[in-house]
């Protein structure tokens, strides 16, 4: 982006609407990434993103650039929308269906071709090698469709402690798979 975000929302307070086009294309990637991060479906995500520019471009009066970035002003108000989105679910978002069907597809695919067959069963065996925490964490993701916030809650453990024991599970697969010869 060639022109600085306090110039942009100048110009969005202006009332013109490239510049409210700029602003969206520039920053809507990461808050869908950090949606997604938070455990929540795609599409919710996608809402959630929504929300966070419908708030921010309400608020844009607000935002002093000499408190801070406009994308870390725009983080503190897609943290509050995932907050206030997490306060009103009755009880946390444990499965993620559209992970789960992509997983279930992939594996049980009887028109898929033997060499993904193969693929799937050293990836098995891989699974089987882990500690079994890491083992347990993998399957409730991959296997079962899990969110973060679910697989937190059923072992009672922080989402960042999920997501850290996942991150050193996905790193020990690739080793183990690379071994193999099996890159993915």
């Amino acid at each position: 982006m060639n022109e600085t975000d306090a110039e942009l929302v100048s110009r969005c307070l202006a009332g013109e609407r490239a510049a409210f086009e700029a602003v969206y294309a520039a920053h809507a990637g990461r808050a869908g990434a950090y949606f997604r991060r938070c455990g929540f479906a795609a599409a919710d995500a996608d809402d959630l993103v929504q929300d966070t520019f419908v708030r921010a471009f309400k608020s844009l009066g607000t935002f002093d650039a000499s408190r801070g970035t406009f994308a870390g002003w725009l983080a503190t108000i897609a943290r509050n929308v995932a907050r206030k989105r997490w306060r009103r679910r009755r009880e946390p978002e444990c499965f993620d269906p559209e992970l789960a069907d992509e997983m279930f597809a992939a594996e049980d695919n009887p028109g898929g071709s033997p060499e993904v067959r193969e693929q799937l069963a050293a990836l098995r065996e891989c699974i089987g090698r882990l500690p079994s925490k890491l083992g347990l964490i993998v399957h409730l993701r991959y296997v079962d469709g899990r969110t973060t916030r679910g697989i937190a809650a059923a072992l009672g453990m922080p989402e960042a402690t999920v997501r850290l024991r996942l991150g050193e599970a996905v790193a020990a697969l690739q080793r183990e798979m690379g071994a193999r010869g099996i890159r993915g």
